[in-house]
C-alpha cells in the first residue's frame, strides 16, 4: 500500500531529498559547532562587532554633540523629566478639583478637615475695613 501511495505522489521523491540534505547538513552544522576552532572563531567575531558597535557609538556621540543635537540619552532624559512633570499637574488638578467639589461653610469658604485633604487647607483671615459712615437711618 505504502508503496502504490509512493509511484502515485509526484513530490513523493523530491521530499526523500529534502529529508536526507536535512540531515546531512545537520548533522555537518552539529560537527563544525562541536570543535574548538568553531567556537574560538565565533568568540573572535562576536568580539569585533561589539568593538565596531562601541565606535560606532562613540563616532555618533561625537557627531551629535558636533551638529549641536541630543543623543538619546539626553532625549530620554528629556522625556523622563516631562512625565514627571505631567504627573506632578494631574496630581495638582485633582487637588483643584477636589477643592472646589468640597463642602462650602456658612461664609463660602471650603470647609477644610484632615479627612478630606492630606493636607488641610486654612483660609487666611483678612482684615475688614472699618466701618465708618453710620447707616441713613441713623443719621436723620
Amino acid at each position: 500500500m505504502a508503496e502504490k501511495e509512493k509511484d502515485t505522489d509526484p513530490m513523493a521523491l523530491w521530499r526523500d531529498m529534502l529529508s536526507q540534505w536535512e540531515t546531512n547538513v545537520n548533522a555537518l552544522a552539529n560537527k563544525t559547532m562541536a570543535s574548538d576552532e568553531y567556537s574560538s572563531s565565533m568568540h573572535g567575531a562576536m568580539g569585533g562587532m561589539l568593538k565596531l558597535q562601541d565606535t560606532m557609538k562613540q563616532f555618533m556621540a561625537t557627531y551629535l554633540a558636533t551638529a549641536n543635537l541630543p543623543s538619546r540619552t539626553e532625549v530620554l532624559a528629556i522625556a523622563e523629566r516631562i512625565g514627571g512633570l505631567e504627573a506632578r499637574l494631574d496630581r495638582m488638578n485633582a487637588l483643584l478639583e477636589r477643592i472646589a467639589s468640597a463642602p462650602r461653610g456658612d461664609a463660602g469658604d471650603a470647609v477644610t478637615s484632615t479627612a478630606a485633604f492630606a493636607a488641610p487647607i486654612v483660609p487666611i483671615a483678612r482684615p475688614r475695613p472699618p466701618r465708618t459712615k453710620s447707616p441713613p437711618a441713623a443719621e436723620s
